[in-house]
C-alpha cells in the first residue's frame, strides 16, 4: 500500500502543478521542442516578424504537422491558454489545427484558427474556449496540423502555456467563438464579429428618390463643415512623420516589415512596438498635411501606413487578440479619413481600407434595430458614433451610404431610451450611467457627440425620432441641474475626484438639440429654453448664440430648487448661482470608482457628503487636490486614516457598494428637499466593518439642518469625524470668523463649551451649532497625489465634529447658511430657524419654521405618540409635507432602487415599492394619482404610495 502511494506522489510529482509562462523566441534557432513531421519545412526567417527581426517560418505539405512538446507536462487551469501572431500569405478557406495532448496521447483540447485573411492575425485563446471533450486536463504538448494543401505560414509571438489568458480576448474571423465573454454586453468592444454577422433588414433601394439625394446631400455637406480643417495642426502633422520615421516600414515580398503594431495590452515600447495610438498619430497627421498642404509625400505616406496597418492586422475581421476600449485610440483616424474621401476612393487598396473603416466602426451593429439591454453605451456614443457616420457615408455606392444612415440613425434612437438596472445608457431621472453607476465625467463628450449627430441631421430623414431627443434633453438638463456653471462635486466625480467639466462641445450640443425642433410642446419652431440654457452656458459670440439673441432668447437663469437624482444616490439643492451637492451609496450604487493609479484616495466620496460651490469651479469655491485632506470631504462622517490606509484596498478595482438601501434624496415641490442615509462600511483591508451611522440633511430655501445620530465602531486607532468643510486659505481673501473674530493666520481651536458657536468658513457660508467637540483650524496640509502618490501642499480651513476613538451612539447637529445676507445671518444666530422633533436612531424629524414644511426621515417604522398629522410610517421612507391652501401638499419617497440582481451591471429594472402611511383623520386626495391610493377609517387614514426608481411620489390631501 505504502508503495502505491509512494509512485502514486512520484507519478504526480512529475508534473507541474501549475502552467508557468514560456516565450518562445525565433531569433538566434529554432527551439529544439519544435519537430516537424518533415523538418525541411521549418526556417526562421526576416521576410516577416511581429517580434525582434525574425519569425518561424512553415513551408507546408498536405497534412504536415509540427509538434511541440513541453519541457514538463503540466495539469492544466481554465486560465491558461497560448498567445501567438500569425502571419498568412494568401488567403484559403481552410484553417491551421491545434491539438493539445495529454501524456497518454489522447487529445482533449483543440481549435482551428481560419487562414481566411492575408497578414498578421492573431492567435489567442484560452483552454476554456476550445473545442474538445476537456476530460484530460494534464498537457505534455500540442502539434499543429496544416490543411491538406502546400502553402506557407509564419509563427512568432508565441507564448506558451500563458498563465493567465486575458479576459478580454476577442473573436474574430479567425476563431470567431473564443471568448464566451463576447456575448456579454459588458465586452462591446470584443463584439465587433458577432455583429458582422448581422444583414440588413432594410431594402437596398435601387436609386434614390431627389429628395433622398437632398437629404445625403445635406448630412455630406454638414458632416465636411463639421470636420474642416483650414490649417494643419503643425504638432500633429510633426508628431506623424516622426512616428512613421520610427516605425521604418519596408515591403517585403507581398507585405512589410517595420515596428509590429500590437494592442496596447502586449505593447512593449522599449522594443520599438507600437499600438493603434500612433498609427491614428500617423494617419491623421499625414491626411491633414495632403489635405491643407497638398503635400505628395504626406498623401504617399498615408496610403502606405494604411498598407501596412492592414498587414500589420488593423483590418476587417481582425481583433488583434483584444480591441477593449480601442475606440479611444482611434477617432482621428475617421475624421481625417473623411477629408481624405476622395483619395481613398481612387486607391488600389480602396476596398481593404472601407471594409477596415466599416468593421472597426462597429456600424454593422446598426444593420438592425439596437437591441433591448445593450450595455456600455456612453462608450460607443462617445468613441464610435462619429466613426460610424464617416464609414456610413464612405460607402462608394449611394444607396448603400443611404441605407446605413437609416440604420445609423434608426439604432441611435433605439439607443437613447431609458435603459433599465444599472447597465450603461440614459436613466429616468436624467442619470447617465457608465461602470454600472451614475458618471459625469463619462457623460462629457458623450451627449456632445450625440448633439453633433443630431446637428449633422437636422431637417432631414436621418435626424433622431422625438422621442430620443426627449430622453436626451433629460440628460441635457440634468448635466446643468448637476454642473455650477461646468463643473460638479467631488461626490459624483468618480474616478476623477478634481477633474471633468462640461467642455465647449457639450456646451453647443444645446444648441444642436434646441434646433432640431421644439421638445417644450410649446409649438415653437425651436427649443426655446434649451435656447436660454446654451446662451446662459456659451460665453462665444456663435452664429448659434447670434440667431437665439434675434428670436428674442435671453440667458437662463441657473437652475434653482431641488433636484433628486436616486440612481446616483444623490440630491442636488440650488439656490442663486451657487449649487450643494449630496451623495451616499446603497447596494445598487457604488460609493466611489477606485482604480489602481486612479482616486486612490476616494473611498469617503459618498459617506454623506454635503459639498458647497458657491462659485463657478472648484478652485474657486475651495475644492483644490494641492493639500486636501482626503479623510475630509465636507459632511461625510470618517474615520480618520494615514493616507496610506486609506490607499486603494485592492490591487485591482474598488467600488464598494453598502449593504443597505436607504440612501438618497427627496424633494417637495421641486424646491425643497431632504436627503437621508444609513451610512456603513464593507469588509475591506483597512476598513472598519461594524462602522455605522444615520445620517440626513434638510435642504429648506438657503438653510441645511444637518443630523447625525447611532455613530458606531470599534477603531480604537484612528478618530472618526464629521467634517462641516475644507477649503483653501489665502488670506484678505477667504479668511474665516469664529463667533465674529478674524482668523487670518493658522491657528488650532477646540469648542467643545455647550455654547452657540458660529463659523464663517472663508467663502460665506456660516455653520452654527451648540453641541459636540468642534475643532477649527487653519493649516498647512501635506497630502498625496491621488494618482502618483507623490506630497502635495496646501493652506486650508477646515471645520470637523471629534466624535473620538470606537464611538458608541455618538450624534452630532449644525445648521448650514450658505450666502445669507446679514438679516438672515443675525435671525438665525437670534433664534434657530427649524425645530427637531426627533433625533434619534429610529427617525430625523425636522420642522422648518419659514417654509412651514416639516420633514421625515424615518430609518425604521415611526410611530410618534405627539405628531399632529402621522400615526405612523414605515421604515426606510422619507416624507416632506406642509400647509397649502387648506390641505396638505406632501411627497413620499423610498430611495431604494429596488433592483433584485446584485452584480457589476444589471438590465433587472427597479421594482416598484409599497408604503403605507397611516394618518390621525379623515383625508381624501383632492386629485386622482395612480401611485396614490387612500382608505380611511373612523379615525384614521392610510395612504398607500407606489415608489419607483428611487424618485418622489408627490400629491395634495385635503380633510375629508
Amino acid at each position: 500500500m505504502t508503495q502505491k502511494i509512494l509512485n502514486l506522489l512520484l507519478f504526480l510529482l512529475s508534473f507541474s502543478a501549475a502552467a508557468s509562462a514560456q516565450l518562445v523566441g525565433f531569433e538566434e534557432q529554432i527551439p529544439q521542442n519544435f519537430k516537424c513531421s518533415k523538418p525541411q519545412e521549418l526556417a526562421l526567417s526576416s521576410d516577416y516578424y511581429k517580434e525582434g527581426a525574425k519569425s518561424l517560418e512553415w513551408d507546408f505539405t498536405p497534412g504536415s504537422v509540427i509538434d511541440v512538446a513541453v519541457e514538463k507536462p503540466f495539469a492544466l487551469k481554465d486560465d491558461n491558454g497560448i498567445m501567438l501572431w500569425i502571419y498568412n500569405e494568401r488567403p484559403q478557406k481552410d484553417s491551421l489545427r491545434f491539438e493539445f495532448y495529454a501524456p497518454g496521447g489522447d487529445v482533449s483540447y483543440r481549435f482551428a484558427f481560419r487562414l481566411y485573411s492575408a497578414g498578421w492575425r492573431a492567435c489567442w485563446i484560452g483552454f476554456k474556449n476550445m473545442q474538445g471533450d476537456k476530460k484530460n486536463h494534464n498537457v505534455a504538448g500540442y502539434r499543429i496540423i496544416a490543411p491538406e494543401r502546400k502553402g506557407r505560414v509564419y509563427l512568432d509571438r508565441l507564448t506558451f502555456p500563458v498563465k493567465k489568458i486575458n479576459d478580454r480576448t476577442t473573436p474574430d474571423l479567425q476563431m470567431p467563438t473564443n471568448n464566451s465573454l463576447s456575448y456579454r454586453d459588458l465586452w462591446h468592444w470584443c463584439r465587433v464579429w458577432q455583429w458582422e454577422q448581422y444583414k440588413y433588414d432594410i431594402p437596398l433601394a435601387k436609386q434614390l428618390t431627389p429628395d433622398e439625394k437632398r437629404d445625403l446631400a445635406t448630412v455630406e455637406k454638414q458632416l465636411t463643415e463639421a470636420l474642416d480643417v483650414r490649417v494643419a495642426p503643425k504638432k500633429q502633422v510633426e508628431k506623424a512623420y516622426a512616428t512613421f520615421k520610427k516605425v521604418n516600414i519596408r515591403k517585403s515580398g507581398d507585405g512589410f516589415t517595420g515596428a509590429p503594431i500590437v494592442a496596447p495590452d502586449e505593447l512593449n515600447r522599449k522594443k520599438g512596438e507600437i499600438t493603434l495610438n500612433d498609427v491614428e498619430d500617423m494617419l491623421a497627421g499625414f491626411a491633414l498635411d495632403a489635405y491643407c498642404n497638398h503635400s505628395a509625400e504626406a498623401s504617399n505616406n498615408y496610403f502606405l501606413v494604411w498598407d501596412y496597418a492592414i498587414n500589420q492586422g488593423f483590418a476587417f475581421g481582425s481583433g488583434m487578440g483584444t480591441n477593449h476600449h480601442y475606440g479611444y485610440q482611434i477617432r482621428r483616424v475617421y475624421n481625417t479619413a473623411w477629408l481624405m474621401r476622395d483619395a481613398i476612393w481612387r486607391s488600389k487598396n480602396r476596398d481593404n481600407i472601407l471594409s477596415t473603416l466599416i468593421f472597426w466602426s462597429a456600424l454593422q451593429e446598426t444593420r438592425v434595430p439596437a437591441k433591448a439591454g445593450r450595455d456600455e453605451l456612453l462608450d460607443s456614443w462617445h468613441t464610435l458614433l462619429m466613426p460610424k457616420t464617416v464609414s456610413a457615408l464612405l460607402m462608394v455606392n449611394p444607396c448603400e451610404r443611404a441605407r446605413a444612415l437609416i440604420g445609423l440613425t434608426r439604432w441611435l434612437s433605439g439607443t437613447l431610451q431609458y435603459t433599465p438596472g444599472t447597465i450603461g445608457g440614459i436613466k429616468v431621472d436624467g442619470t447617465t450611467f457608465h461602470h454600472g453607476g451614475f458618471y459625469p465625467a463619462y457623460t462629457t463628450g458623450v451627449l456632445a457627440m450625440i448633439g453633433q449627430y443630431i446637428s449633422l441631421t437636422n431637417h432631414t430623414r436621418y435626424v433622431p425620432t422625438v422621442e430620443a431627443r426627449q430622453v436626451l434633453k433629460q440628460a441635457f438638463l440634468s448635466m446643468r441641474n448637476y454642473s455650477n456653471m461646468y463643473e460638479w462635486g467631488v461626490g459624483i466625480s468618480g474616478r476623477h475626484p478634481f477633474g471633468s467639466s462640461m467642455k465647449d462641445d457639450d456646451i453647443a450640443s444645446f444648441a444642436y438639440l434646441a434646433l432640431a425642433g421644439d421638445l417644450s410642446g410649446e409649438g415653437n419652431k425651436f427649443d426655446r429654453h434649451l435656447a436660454a440654457d446654451y446662451l446662459r452656458l456659451c460665453k462665444k459670440n456663435t452664429p448659434e448664440a447670434a440667431y437665439f439673441r434675434k428670436e428674442g432668447i435671453k440667458p437662463a437663469k441657473a437652475p434653482q430648487g431641488f433636484f433628486v437624482y436616486n440612481y446616483g444616490s444623490a440630491g442636488i439643492f440650488r439656490r442663486s448661482d451657487w449649487m450643494v451637492t449630496l451623495k451616499g451609496y446603497t447596494t445598487d450604487v457604488w460609493g466611489a470608482e477606485i482604480y489602481k493609479k486612479d482616486n486612490r484616495y476616494g473611498r469617503y466620496q459618498s459617506y454623506g457628503s454635503v459639498q458647497i460651490m458657491g462659485y463657478p469651479s472648484r478652485k474657486a469655491s475651495g475644492f483644490d487636490e494641492n493639500g486636501w485632506d482626503w479623510n475630509r470631504l465636507p459632511g461625510t462622517t470618517t474615520i480618520h486614516l494615514p493616507f496610506d490606509m486609506l490607499d486603494s484596498p485592492l490591487a485591482g478595482t474598488t467600488m464598494a457598494h453598502s449593504k443597505e438601501n436607504f440612501s438618497g434624496a427627496s424633494s417637495l415641490e421641486g424646491m425643497n428637499g431632504m436627503f437621508a442615509m444609513k451610512l456603513m462600511e464593507r469588509k475591506m483591508k483597512n476598513f472598519t466593518p461594524d462602522f455605522v451611522a444615520r445620517k440626513s440633511v434638510f435642504c429648506f430655501d438657503n438653510r441645511m439642518v444637518c443630523l447625525g445620530t447611532g455613530i458606531n465602531n470599534s477603531n480604537a486607532s484612528y478618530p472618526t469625524e464629521t467634517t462641516l468643510f475644507q477649503s483653501t486659505f489665502t488670506k484678505g481673501k477667504s479668511d474665516i470668523y469664529v463667533d465674529g473674530k478674524l482668523k487670518d493666520a493658522t491657528f488650532s481651536l477646540e469648542l467643545n463649551d455647550g455654547k452657540p458657536h458660529c463659523i464663517q468658513d472663508g467663502y460665506n457660508n456660516y455653520y452654527i451649532f451648540n453641541s459636540g467637540e468642534v475643532r477649527v483650524q487653519i493649516a498647512e496640509q501635506e497630502s498625496c497625489h491621488e494618482k502618483t502618490r507623490k506630497p502635495t501642499q496646501g493652506t486650508f480651513a477646515s471645520a470637523y465634529i471629534n466624535h473620538g476613538v470606537s464611538p458608541k451612539d455618538a450624534s452630532y447637529e449644525y445648521l448650514v447658511l450658505v450666502q445669507p445676507t446679514k438679516q438672515e445671518l443675525d435671525a438665525a444666530r437670534s433664534k434657530a430657524p427649524y425645530q427637531i422633533l426627533c433625533k434619534d436612531n429610529t427617525a430625523h424629524v425636522v420642522t422648518d419654521m419659514l417654509t412651514g414644511i416639516t420633514a421625515y426621515a424615518a430609518f425604521e417604522t415611526y410611530q410618534p405618540q405627539g405628531d399632529k398629522l402621522f400615526s405612523m410610517i414605515p421604515a426606510e421612507t422619507m416624507v416632506m409635507q406642509k400647509a397649502s391652501d387648506g390641505g396638505i401638499v406632501m411627497s413620499v419617497c423610498d430611495p431604494n432602487l429596488n433592483i433584485s440582481e446584485k452584480t457589476f451591471t444589471t438590465k433587472e429594472p427597479s421594482r416598484p415599492i409599497v408604503k403605507k402611511i397611516v394618518m390621525k383623520g379623515k383625508w381624501n386626495l383632492a386629485q386622482p394619482n395612480d401611485k396614490v391610493k387612500v382608505q380611511t377609517a373612523a379615525t384614521e387614514t392610510t395612504i398607500t404610495v407606489t415608489c419607483q426608481h428611487g424618485q418622489p411620489v408627490e400629491f395634495y390631501i385635503i380633510k375629508g
